[in-house]
């Protein structure tokens, strides 16, 4: 996937505005459009950690095209300030749950 379509996607499913993004970041409203749009070919490095750390993910996440992200994997990285609070037997019970719905699908 593009690095646009992936910027897009993650800024929908977070149902945010492209103005809200590029307030958040420093950024233009246009410059988020062009990055999304697939215009922008070559973004700082910069732009792309500030959108990582708005995002919750990483750089390598939205410029890697043939990388993917789960929705668990992005579940542990927003709450990771969380998780790590937890004590060993609460992280069995929630490994224990991860179990029984990955067998589900």
């Amino acid at each position: 996937m593009p690095l646009g379509d992936r910027i897009k996607e993650l800024r929908v499913r977070k149902n945010k505005s492209l103005q809200e993004v590029a307030d958040a970041i420093g950024a233009s409203k246009a410059h988020i459009w062009e990055l999304e749009s697939n215009r922008s070919k070559n973004p700082s490095l910069d732009l792309l950690k500030k959108l990582a750390g708005y995002f919750d993910t990483t750089v390598a996440f939205l410029i890697d095209e043939q990388g993917t992200q789960s929705q668990a994997e992005m579940f542990f990285r927003r709450n990771s300030d969380k998780l790590g609070t937890l004590e060993e037997e609460q992280f069995k019970v929630l490994e224990d749950l991860l179990n029984v719905i990955a067998k589900k699908k």
